[in-house]
Protein backbone atom coordinates (compact mmCIF):
# COMPACT_ATOMS: atom_id res chain seq x y z
CA UNK A 1 0.00 0.00 0.00
CA UNK A 2 1.28 3.46 -0.92
CA UNK A 3 0.68 6.46 1.35
CA UNK A 4 1.42 9.98 0.12
CA UNK A 5 1.40 13.18 2.19
CA UNK A 6 0.42 16.33 0.32
CA UNK A 7 2.43 19.05 2.09
CA UNK A 8 1.60 22.60 0.95
CA UNK A 9 3.08 25.51 2.89
CA UNK A 10 2.57 29.24 2.63
CA UNK A 11 6.20 29.91 1.71
CA UNK A 12 9.59 28.24 1.41
CA UNK A 13 10.58 29.27 4.94
CA UNK A 14 7.73 27.24 6.44
CA UNK A 15 7.53 23.50 6.82
CA UNK A 16 4.73 21.39 8.23
CA UNK A 17 5.24 20.13 11.76
CA UNK A 18 2.16 17.92 11.40
CA UNK A 19 3.83 15.32 9.20
CA UNK A 20 6.84 14.55 11.43
CA UNK A 21 4.68 14.87 14.57
CA UNK A 22 2.31 12.19 13.30
CA UNK A 23 4.92 10.01 11.64
CA UNK A 24 6.99 9.85 14.84
CA UNK A 25 4.09 8.07 16.58
CA UNK A 26 4.10 5.14 14.13
CA UNK A 27 5.77 1.93 15.25
CA UNK A 28 8.08 0.44 12.65
CA UNK A 29 5.87 -2.64 12.58
CA UNK A 30 3.11 -0.49 11.08
CA UNK A 31 5.23 1.86 8.98
CA UNK A 32 7.14 -0.97 7.31
CA UNK A 33 3.94 -2.45 5.89
CA UNK A 34 3.55 0.39 3.40
CA UNK A 35 5.40 2.75 1.07
CA UNK A 36 5.58 6.35 2.31
CA UNK A 37 6.43 9.61 0.58
CA UNK A 38 5.82 13.35 0.84
CA UNK A 39 5.03 15.73 -2.01
CA UNK A 40 5.84 19.27 -0.88
CA UNK A 41 5.27 22.69 -2.38
CA UNK A 42 4.23 26.25 -1.67
CA UNK A 43 1.13 28.23 -2.54
CA UNK A 44 2.99 29.69 -5.52
CA UNK A 45 3.59 26.24 -7.03
CA UNK A 46 1.78 25.29 -10.22
CA UNK A 47 -1.16 23.00 -9.45
CA UNK A 48 -0.30 20.62 -12.24
CA UNK A 49 3.33 20.21 -11.22
CA UNK A 50 2.19 19.13 -7.76
CA UNK A 51 -0.47 16.84 -9.22
CA UNK A 52 2.05 15.22 -11.53
CA UNK A 53 4.42 14.52 -8.64
CA UNK A 54 1.61 12.80 -6.74
CA UNK A 55 0.22 10.65 -9.55
CA UNK A 56 3.69 9.40 -10.57
CA UNK A 57 3.91 7.88 -7.08
CA UNK A 58 0.69 5.90 -7.67
CA UNK A 59 -0.87 6.54 -4.23
CA UNK A 60 -3.52 4.37 -2.62
CA UNK A 61 -4.07 6.88 0.17
CA UNK A 62 -3.43 10.63 0.34
CA UNK A 63 -3.15 12.51 3.64
CA UNK A 64 -3.03 16.28 3.97
CA UNK A 65 -3.23 18.90 6.71
CA UNK A 66 -5.44 21.93 6.07
CA UNK A 67 -4.46 25.29 7.51
CA UNK A 68 -6.08 28.68 7.14
CA UNK A 69 -4.04 29.69 4.11
CA UNK A 70 -3.53 26.41 2.26
CA UNK A 71 -7.05 24.97 2.40
CA UNK A 72 -8.25 26.31 -0.95
CA UNK A 73 -5.07 25.20 -2.71
CA UNK A 74 -5.13 21.76 -1.07
CA UNK A 75 -8.78 21.14 -1.87
CA UNK A 76 -8.30 22.16 -5.50
CA UNK A 77 -5.36 19.77 -5.91
CA UNK A 78 -7.12 16.90 -4.13
CA UNK A 79 -10.27 17.23 -6.23
CA UNK A 80 -8.21 17.06 -9.41
CA UNK A 81 -6.29 14.07 -8.06
CA UNK A 82 -9.53 12.25 -7.29
CA UNK A 83 -10.67 12.87 -10.86
CA UNK A 84 -7.41 11.37 -12.14
CA UNK A 85 -7.27 8.51 -9.61
CA UNK A 86 -10.89 7.65 -8.72
CA UNK A 87 -9.88 4.77 -6.44
CA UNK A 88 -7.57 6.84 -4.22
CA UNK A 89 -8.64 7.40 -0.61
CA UNK A 90 -8.25 10.96 0.69
CA UNK A 91 -8.23 11.68 4.42
CA UNK A 92 -7.40 15.11 5.78
CA UNK A 93 -7.14 16.98 9.07
CA UNK A 94 -5.91 20.19 10.62
CA UNK A 95 -7.31 23.32 12.29
CA UNK A 96 -9.80 23.85 9.45
CA UNK A 97 -11.87 20.97 10.80
CA UNK A 98 -12.36 21.91 14.45
CA UNK A 99 -15.95 22.93 13.72
CA UNK A 100 -18.91 21.11 12.18
CA UNK A 101 -17.67 19.03 9.22
CA UNK A 102 -20.98 17.68 7.94
CA UNK A 103 -21.50 20.20 5.17
CA UNK A 104 -17.86 20.12 4.12
CA UNK A 105 -17.97 16.35 3.58
CA UNK A 106 -21.41 16.55 1.99
CA UNK A 107 -20.22 19.16 -0.52
CA UNK A 108 -16.84 17.54 -1.16
CA UNK A 109 -17.49 13.83 -1.74
CA UNK A 110 -13.93 13.39 -3.00
CA UNK A 111 -12.84 13.50 0.65
CA UNK A 112 -13.45 10.22 2.48
CA UNK A 113 -12.95 11.53 6.01
CA UNK A 114 -11.63 14.40 8.08
CA UNK A 115 -9.92 14.20 11.46
CA UNK A 116 -10.82 16.69 14.19
CA UNK A 117 -8.41 17.49 17.01
CA UNK A 118 -5.05 16.08 18.10
CA UNK A 119 -3.96 13.49 15.59
CA UNK A 120 -0.98 11.83 17.27
CA UNK A 121 -2.89 9.19 19.24
CA UNK A 122 -5.39 8.56 16.44
CA UNK A 123 -2.87 8.39 13.59
CA UNK A 124 -1.41 4.90 14.27
CA UNK A 125 -4.95 3.52 14.65
CA UNK A 126 -6.00 5.21 11.41
CA UNK A 127 -3.04 3.88 9.43
CA UNK A 128 -3.42 0.40 10.88
CA UNK A 129 -7.14 0.37 10.01
CA UNK A 130 -6.44 1.39 6.42
CA UNK A 131 -3.67 -1.16 5.95
CA UNK A 132 -5.90 -3.93 7.34
CA UNK A 133 -8.99 -2.75 5.46
CA UNK A 134 -10.91 -1.92 8.65
CA UNK A 135 -13.54 0.86 8.40
CA UNK A 136 -12.43 4.08 10.08
CA UNK A 137 -15.84 5.55 10.83
CA UNK A 138 -15.76 4.65 14.54
CA UNK A 139 -12.32 6.09 15.32
CA UNK A 140 -12.18 8.96 17.81
CA UNK A 141 -11.94 12.32 16.04
CA UNK A 142 -13.00 10.96 12.64
CA UNK A 143 -15.88 12.57 10.74
CA UNK A 144 -17.11 10.67 7.72
CA UNK A 145 -20.02 9.26 5.75
CA UNK A 146 -20.25 5.49 5.88
CA UNK A 147 -23.03 3.56 4.14
CA UNK A 148 -24.99 6.80 3.71
CA UNK A 149 -24.83 7.64 7.42
CA UNK A 150 -22.83 10.53 8.86
CA UNK A 151 -20.52 9.74 11.78
CA UNK A 152 -19.05 12.47 13.97
CA UNK A 153 -16.71 11.02 16.59
CA UNK A 154 -16.13 14.32 18.37
CA UNK A 155 -12.62 15.63 18.93
CA UNK A 156 -9.46 13.64 19.54
CA UNK A 157 -7.43 14.77 22.55
CA UNK A 158 -3.90 13.92 23.58
CA UNK A 159 -3.66 13.18 27.31
CA UNK A 160 -0.33 14.98 27.59
CA UNK A 161 2.12 16.35 25.06
CA UNK A 162 4.91 14.90 27.22
CA UNK A 163 3.74 11.36 26.35
CA UNK A 164 4.28 11.87 22.62
CA UNK A 165 7.36 10.97 20.64
CA UNK A 166 9.06 14.14 19.46
CA UNK A 167 8.83 15.20 15.78
CA UNK A 168 12.62 15.14 15.40
CA UNK A 169 12.49 11.34 15.62
CA UNK A 170 10.77 11.28 12.22
CA UNK A 171 12.73 11.12 8.98
CA UNK A 172 10.39 13.86 7.72
CA UNK A 173 11.53 16.51 10.20
CA UNK A 174 13.02 19.30 8.11
CA UNK A 175 16.20 20.87 9.51
CA UNK A 176 16.98 22.95 6.42
CA UNK A 177 14.42 25.74 6.80
CA UNK A 178 15.28 29.22 8.15
CA UNK A 179 13.56 28.26 11.41
CA UNK A 180 12.10 25.18 13.07
CA UNK A 181 9.17 24.87 15.45
CA UNK A 182 9.02 23.26 18.88
CA UNK A 183 5.89 22.68 20.93
CA UNK A 184 6.58 22.84 24.68
CA UNK A 185 2.92 22.97 25.71
CA UNK A 186 -0.45 22.32 24.13
CA UNK A 187 -3.64 24.18 24.83
CA UNK A 188 -3.97 27.63 26.38
CA UNK A 189 -5.09 28.97 29.75
CA UNK A 190 -6.84 31.78 27.89
CA UNK A 191 -10.31 31.39 26.44
CA UNK A 192 -10.13 33.84 23.55
CA UNK A 193 -13.26 33.58 21.45
CA UNK A 194 -11.26 34.03 18.23
CA UNK A 195 -8.61 31.35 18.82
CA UNK A 196 -8.68 27.58 18.38
CA UNK A 197 -6.06 27.06 21.10
CA UNK A 198 -8.56 28.13 23.75
CA UNK A 199 -10.78 25.20 22.77
CA UNK A 200 -8.60 22.61 24.50
CA UNK A 201 -9.92 21.56 27.87
CA UNK A 202 -6.56 21.71 29.66
CA UNK A 203 -2.94 22.66 29.10
CA UNK A 204 -0.20 20.02 29.10
CA UNK A 205 3.55 20.49 29.07
CA UNK A 206 6.61 18.65 27.82
CA UNK A 207 9.24 17.24 30.16
CA UNK A 208 11.76 20.05 30.67
CA UNK A 209 14.59 17.54 30.98
CA UNK A 210 14.14 16.52 27.35
CA UNK A 211 14.42 20.04 25.93
CA UNK A 212 18.16 20.53 26.26
CA UNK A 213 18.90 17.34 24.34
CA UNK A 214 16.54 18.47 21.57
CA UNK A 215 18.15 21.90 21.38
CA UNK A 216 21.62 20.33 21.30
CA UNK A 217 20.51 18.20 18.37
CA UNK A 218 19.02 21.18 16.51
CA UNK A 219 22.17 23.23 17.06
CA UNK A 220 24.32 20.35 15.82
CA UNK A 221 22.14 20.11 12.70
CA UNK A 222 22.78 23.77 11.87
CA UNK A 223 19.48 25.23 13.08
CA UNK A 224 19.79 28.80 14.34
CA UNK A 225 16.22 30.06 14.85
CA UNK A 226 13.49 28.30 16.84
CA UNK A 227 9.84 29.25 17.18
CA UNK A 228 8.22 28.06 20.39
CA UNK A 229 4.62 27.22 19.48
CA UNK A 230 3.14 27.73 22.96
CA UNK A 231 0.15 30.02 22.50
CA UNK A 232 0.98 31.83 25.77
CA UNK A 233 4.59 31.17 26.75
CA UNK A 234 4.19 32.70 30.21
CA UNK A 235 0.79 31.21 31.12
CA UNK A 236 2.56 28.99 33.66
CA UNK A 237 5.32 31.03 35.30
CA UNK A 238 7.42 28.06 36.43
CA UNK A 239 7.20 26.50 32.96
CA UNK A 240 8.37 29.76 31.36
CA UNK A 241 11.23 30.14 33.85
CA UNK A 242 12.40 26.57 33.28
CA UNK A 243 12.45 27.12 29.51
CA UNK A 244 14.21 30.49 29.68
CA UNK A 245 16.88 29.05 31.96
CA UNK A 246 17.61 26.41 29.33
CA UNK A 247 17.44 28.90 26.45
CA UNK A 248 20.05 31.14 28.09
CA UNK A 249 22.60 28.37 27.66
CA UNK A 250 22.40 28.86 23.88
CA UNK A 251 23.36 32.52 23.77
CA UNK A 252 25.13 33.25 20.51
CA UNK A 253 24.14 29.98 18.82
CA UNK A 254 20.32 29.90 18.90
CA UNK A 255 17.55 32.50 19.00
CA UNK A 256 13.96 31.93 20.09
CA UNK A 257 10.57 33.37 19.11
CA UNK A 258 7.97 33.23 21.90
CA UNK A 259 4.40 34.51 22.37
CA UNK A 260 3.88 36.46 25.60
CA UNK A 261 0.80 37.78 27.37
CA UNK A 262 2.10 41.00 28.97
CA UNK A 263 -0.57 41.05 31.70
CA UNK A 264 0.81 37.87 33.27
CA UNK A 265 4.48 38.49 34.05
CA UNK A 266 5.20 37.13 37.51
CA UNK A 267 7.95 38.58 39.72
CA UNK A 268 10.07 35.47 39.28
CA UNK A 269 9.70 35.63 35.50
CA UNK A 270 10.56 39.32 35.47
CA UNK A 271 13.71 38.66 37.48
CA UNK A 272 14.79 36.03 34.99
CA UNK A 273 13.93 38.18 31.98
CA UNK A 274 16.28 40.86 33.32
CA UNK A 275 19.16 38.42 32.78
CA UNK A 276 18.29 37.53 29.17
CA UNK A 277 21.09 38.57 26.78
CA UNK A 278 20.35 40.69 23.72
CA UNK A 279 19.53 38.77 20.56
CA UNK A 280 18.28 35.62 22.30
CA UNK A 281 14.52 36.33 22.44
CA UNK A 282 12.01 37.78 19.99
CA UNK A 283 8.74 38.25 21.87
CA UNK A 284 5.38 38.45 20.14
CA UNK A 285 3.30 40.38 22.66
CA UNK A 286 -0.43 39.94 22.31
CA UNK A 287 -2.22 43.24 22.92
CA UNK A 288 -5.21 42.73 20.56
CA UNK A 289 -7.00 45.81 22.02
CA UNK A 290 -6.54 48.25 24.89
CA UNK A 291 -10.29 48.41 25.55
CA UNK A 292 -11.20 46.25 28.56
CA UNK A 293 -14.78 45.78 27.40
CA UNK A 294 -13.53 44.49 24.06
CA UNK A 295 -11.16 42.09 25.83
CA UNK A 296 -13.99 40.84 28.06
CA UNK A 297 -16.30 40.23 25.09
CA UNK A 298 -13.43 38.43 23.37
CA UNK A 299 -12.96 36.12 26.35
CA UNK A 300 -9.38 37.30 26.80
CA UNK A 301 -8.00 37.32 30.33
CA UNK A 302 -5.99 40.20 31.75
CA UNK A 303 -6.72 43.93 31.85
CA UNK A 304 -5.36 46.52 29.44
CA UNK A 305 -3.64 48.31 32.34
CA UNK A 306 -1.72 45.18 33.32
CA UNK A 307 -0.84 44.58 29.67
CA UNK A 308 0.56 48.11 29.40
CA UNK A 309 2.57 47.62 32.59
CA UNK A 310 3.95 44.35 31.26
CA UNK A 311 4.77 45.87 27.90
CA UNK A 312 6.59 48.77 29.58
CA UNK A 313 8.63 46.29 31.59
CA UNK A 314 9.61 44.27 28.52
CA UNK A 315 10.51 47.45 26.65
CA UNK A 316 12.62 48.71 29.57
CA UNK A 317 14.87 45.65 29.36
CA UNK A 318 16.30 46.77 26.02
CA UNK A 319 17.39 43.21 25.21
CA UNK A 320 14.22 41.66 23.79
CA UNK A 321 12.84 42.43 20.34
CA UNK A 322 9.14 43.23 20.81
CA UNK A 323 6.45 42.53 18.23
CA UNK A 324 2.92 43.61 19.18
CA UNK A 325 -0.48 42.63 17.77
CA UNK A 326 -3.78 44.45 17.29
CA UNK A 327 -6.89 42.79 15.83
CA UNK A 328 -9.28 44.57 13.47
CA UNK A 329 -12.98 43.78 13.90
CA UNK A 330 -13.23 42.50 17.46
CA UNK A 331 -16.78 43.14 18.72
CA UNK A 332 -17.04 46.64 20.19
CA UNK A 333 -13.62 47.72 18.85
CA UNK A 334 -14.18 50.76 16.65
CA UNK A 335 -11.86 52.36 14.12
CA UNK A 336 -11.01 55.38 16.27
CA UNK A 337 -9.95 53.13 19.16
CA UNK A 338 -7.82 51.04 16.82
CA UNK A 339 -5.97 54.12 15.58
CA UNK A 340 -5.50 55.43 19.13
CA UNK A 341 -4.12 52.06 20.28
CA UNK A 342 -1.75 52.04 17.33
CA UNK A 343 -0.48 55.52 18.21
CA UNK A 344 0.01 54.41 21.81
CA UNK A 345 2.15 51.46 20.73
CA UNK A 346 4.21 53.76 18.51
CA UNK A 347 4.80 56.01 21.52
CA UNK A 348 5.95 52.91 23.41
CA UNK A 349 8.53 52.47 20.63
CA UNK A 350 7.87 48.76 20.16
CA UNK A 351 9.93 47.13 17.41
CA UNK A 352 7.00 45.97 15.29
CA UNK A 353 3.23 46.41 15.21
CA UNK A 354 1.11 43.86 13.38
CA UNK A 355 -2.48 44.86 12.61
CA UNK A 356 -4.52 41.91 11.38
CA UNK A 357 -8.13 41.22 10.51
CA UNK A 358 -10.12 39.09 12.90
CA UNK A 359 -10.47 35.58 11.44
CA UNK A 360 -13.61 33.65 12.37
CA UNK A 361 -11.99 30.25 12.59
CA UNK A 362 -14.00 27.01 12.55
CA UNK A 363 -15.03 25.84 16.01
CA UNK A 364 -14.42 29.16 17.78
CA UNK A 365 -17.07 31.04 19.76
CA UNK A 366 -17.08 33.98 17.35
CA UNK A 367 -17.59 31.63 14.39
CA UNK A 368 -20.37 29.63 16.01
CA UNK A 369 -22.26 32.66 17.32
CA UNK A 370 -21.25 35.32 14.80
CA UNK A 371 -24.80 36.70 14.55
CA UNK A 372 -24.96 37.25 18.29
CA UNK A 373 -21.84 39.44 18.10
CA UNK A 374 -22.96 41.32 14.97
CA UNK A 375 -20.13 40.00 12.81
CA UNK A 376 -20.09 39.58 9.04
CA UNK A 377 -17.23 37.55 7.59
CA UNK A 378 -15.99 35.87 4.46
CA UNK A 379 -17.43 32.36 4.10
CA UNK A 380 -14.22 31.17 2.42
CA UNK A 381 -10.72 31.00 3.94
CA UNK A 382 -9.23 32.91 5.62
CA UNK A 383 -12.71 33.78 7.00
CA UNK A 384 -11.71 37.41 7.58
CA UNK A 385 -14.06 39.95 9.14
CA UNK A 386 -15.92 42.18 6.68
CA UNK A 387 -17.99 44.20 9.11
CA UNK A 388 -18.37 44.21 12.89
CA UNK A 389 -21.03 45.60 15.19
CA UNK A 390 -19.14 48.93 15.30
CA UNK A 391 -17.10 48.92 12.08
CA UNK A 392 -18.53 49.26 8.56
CA UNK A 393 -16.94 47.62 5.55
CA UNK A 394 -15.44 50.97 4.48
CA UNK A 395 -13.92 51.37 7.94
CA UNK A 396 -12.60 47.81 7.77
CA UNK A 397 -10.96 48.72 4.47
CA UNK A 398 -9.35 51.77 6.09
CA UNK A 399 -8.12 49.60 8.96
CA UNK A 400 -6.53 47.26 6.44
CA UNK A 401 -4.70 50.23 4.93
CA UNK A 402 -3.33 50.86 8.44
CA UNK A 403 -2.18 47.23 8.49
CA UNK A 404 -0.39 47.65 5.19
CA UNK A 405 1.12 50.96 6.35
CA UNK A 406 2.48 49.23 9.43
CA UNK A 407 4.18 46.52 7.39
CA UNK A 408 5.64 48.89 4.80
CA UNK A 409 6.66 51.89 6.88
CA UNK A 410 6.62 51.37 10.64
CA UNK A 411 8.00 47.82 10.62
CA UNK A 412 10.60 48.86 8.05
CA UNK A 413 13.85 49.89 9.76
CA UNK A 414 14.62 52.30 6.93
CA UNK A 415 11.63 54.55 7.65
CA UNK A 416 10.58 53.67 11.21
CA UNK A 417 12.48 56.51 12.92
CA UNK A 418 10.80 59.23 10.88
CA UNK A 419 7.37 57.56 10.96
CA UNK A 420 7.57 57.41 14.76
CA UNK A 421 8.68 61.05 14.91
CA UNK A 422 5.76 62.14 12.75
CA UNK A 423 3.13 60.10 14.60
CA UNK A 424 4.36 61.30 18.00
CA UNK A 425 4.68 64.97 17.04
CA UNK A 426 2.02 65.52 14.41
CA UNK A 427 -1.36 64.50 15.81
CA UNK A 428 -3.05 64.25 12.41
CA UNK A 429 -0.20 62.64 10.48
CA UNK A 430 -1.31 59.01 10.78
CA UNK A 431 -4.92 59.66 9.74
CA UNK A 432 -3.86 61.93 6.89
CA UNK A 433 -1.13 59.61 5.61
CA UNK A 434 -3.49 56.60 5.69
CA UNK A 435 -5.99 58.61 3.64
CA UNK A 436 -3.18 59.62 1.26
CA UNK A 437 -1.89 56.10 0.60
CA UNK A 438 -5.42 54.67 0.32
CA UNK A 439 -5.54 56.35 -3.10
CA UNK A 440 -2.23 54.78 -4.21
CA UNK A 441 -1.51 51.20 -5.28
CA UNK A 442 0.81 50.01 -2.50
CA UNK A 443 0.75 46.33 -3.37
CA UNK A 444 4.14 44.77 -4.08
CA UNK A 445 6.10 48.00 -3.67
CA UNK A 446 9.75 48.30 -2.73
CA UNK A 447 11.21 50.07 0.29
CA UNK A 448 12.59 52.69 -2.09
CA UNK A 449 9.06 53.35 -3.41
CA UNK A 450 7.87 53.68 0.19
CA UNK A 451 10.50 56.37 0.69
CA UNK A 452 9.37 58.24 -2.41
CA UNK A 453 5.72 58.16 -1.31
CA UNK A 454 6.63 59.45 2.13
CA UNK A 455 8.84 62.16 0.58
CA UNK A 456 6.05 63.37 -1.69
CA UNK A 457 3.61 63.49 1.22
CA UNK A 458 6.03 65.44 3.39
CA UNK A 459 6.90 67.81 0.57
CA UNK A 460 3.21 68.63 0.11
CA UNK A 461 1.90 68.66 3.67
CA UNK A 462 4.84 68.78 6.13
CA UNK A 463 7.69 70.60 4.39
CA UNK A 464 9.44 71.28 7.70
CA UNK A 465 10.44 67.59 7.68
CA UNK A 466 11.82 67.57 4.13
CA UNK A 467 15.45 67.41 5.28
CA UNK A 468 14.65 64.54 7.63
CA UNK A 469 13.24 62.37 4.85
CA UNK A 470 16.08 63.35 2.49
CA UNK A 471 18.64 62.41 5.15
CA UNK A 472 17.06 58.98 5.61
CA UNK A 473 16.84 58.54 1.86
CA UNK A 474 20.59 59.00 1.44
CA UNK A 475 21.50 57.18 4.66
CA UNK A 476 19.62 54.14 3.34
CA UNK A 477 21.78 54.19 0.22
CA UNK A 478 19.31 55.52 -2.33
CA UNK A 479 20.19 57.64 -5.34
CA UNK A 480 21.48 61.20 -5.18
CA UNK A 481 19.87 61.76 -8.56
CA UNK A 482 16.27 61.17 -7.46
CA UNK A 483 14.32 64.04 -5.95
CA UNK A 484 14.84 63.24 -2.23
CA UNK A 485 18.62 63.05 -2.80
CA UNK A 486 18.87 66.30 -4.73
CA UNK A 487 18.38 68.32 -1.54
CA UNK A 488 21.90 67.42 -0.38
CA UNK A 489 24.68 69.98 -1.04
CA UNK A 490 27.91 68.91 -2.68
CA UNK A 491 31.07 69.73 -0.73
CA UNK A 492 34.22 70.67 -2.63
CA UNK A 493 37.76 70.58 -1.27
CA UNK A 494 38.20 74.33 -1.54
CA UNK A 495 35.15 75.15 0.61
CA UNK A 496 35.80 77.09 3.80
CA UNK A 497 33.67 78.05 6.76
CA UNK A 498 32.07 74.61 7.23
CA UNK A 499 33.50 71.81 9.34
CA UNK A 500 34.50 68.74 7.31
CA UNK A 501 34.14 65.69 9.64
CA UNK A 502 35.90 62.97 7.62
CA UNK A 503 39.35 62.17 8.99
CA UNK A 504 40.70 61.27 5.57
CA UNK A 505 39.51 62.78 2.34
CA UNK A 506 39.84 61.31 -1.13
CA UNK A 507 38.25 63.69 -3.61
CA UNK A 508 39.60 61.69 -6.55
CA UNK A 509 37.57 58.59 -5.73
CA UNK A 510 34.78 59.99 -3.55
CA UNK A 511 32.28 62.82 -3.68
CA UNK A 512 31.04 64.43 -0.48
CA UNK A 513 27.58 65.79 0.31
CA UNK A 514 25.84 67.29 3.31
CA UNK A 515 22.42 68.35 4.53
CA UNK A 516 22.44 71.20 7.03
CA UNK A 517 19.75 71.48 9.72
CA UNK A 518 19.45 73.79 12.70
CA UNK A 519 20.99 71.36 15.20
CA UNK A 520 22.63 68.76 12.98
CA UNK A 521 24.63 68.42 9.81
CA UNK A 522 24.45 65.10 7.99
CA UNK A 523 27.40 64.05 5.84
CA UNK A 524 27.73 61.43 3.11
CA UNK A 525 30.62 60.16 1.03
CA UNK A 526 29.79 58.39 -2.26
CA UNK A 527 32.07 56.24 -4.36
CA UNK A 528 32.33 58.01 -7.71
CA UNK A 529 32.56 54.84 -9.78
CA UNK A 530 29.86 52.75 -8.07
CA UNK A 531 27.70 55.73 -7.01
CA UNK A 532 27.17 53.91 -3.71
CA UNK A 533 27.23 55.37 -0.20
CA UNK A 534 30.46 54.64 1.61
CA UNK A 535 30.36 56.65 4.84
CA UNK A 536 27.58 58.40 6.78
CA UNK A 537 28.15 60.85 9.63
CA UNK A 538 25.68 62.72 11.83
CA UNK A 539 27.25 65.80 13.45
CA UNK A 540 25.64 67.58 16.41
CA UNK A 541 26.17 71.32 16.28
CA UNK A 542 25.25 71.94 19.92
CA UNK A 543 27.52 69.19 21.23
CA UNK A 544 30.14 69.79 18.54
CA UNK A 545 30.64 66.06 18.15
CA UNK A 546 29.80 63.13 15.89
CA UNK A 547 26.69 61.33 17.16
CA UNK A 548 26.59 58.62 14.51
CA UNK A 549 29.14 57.24 12.10
CA UNK A 550 28.55 54.30 9.78
CA UNK A 551 30.77 52.82 7.09
CA UNK A 552 29.14 50.75 4.34
CA UNK A 553 30.64 47.89 2.36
Amino acid sequence: MRFIWLDINSSYSHSSLAIPSLDAQLESSIRDKAFWDVVSGTLSANYYEIINKVITRKPDVIFSTFWLFNSHYNLTVLKKLKALIPEVRIIIGGPEFLGDNYHFLLNNPEIEAVVRGDGEILYPKLVNSIINNIPVYKLEGVCTFFEDNYYDNKRAFTDSVSHLKIPEESIYFNYSKPFVQIETSRGCFNTCNFCVSGLKERVTYIDYNSLKGRLDNLKKRGVRHIRILDRTFNAHSQHACELLTIMKQYEGSLSFHIEVHPAFLSDSLKSLLKTIPAGLIHAEVGIQSLNDNVLKTSGRKGSSMRSIEGLRFLKSLGTIEIHTDLIIGLPGYNLNELFNDYKFLVKMDVDEIQVELLKLLPGTEFRINYKKYGLKFSPVPPYEILESDVMTFDQTRKAMTLSRFSDLWYNNSEWKYLISLLINNQSEFLDNFIEYISKIDISNISSEKCGLILYNFIKKFLPEYIKDISNLWLKNGYSLNKEPGKIANRFERYYTGIYFPFEKSNFEDYSYYYIDKQNYTYWYSFNKSSKRLKHYISLSKSLNMITESKIFD
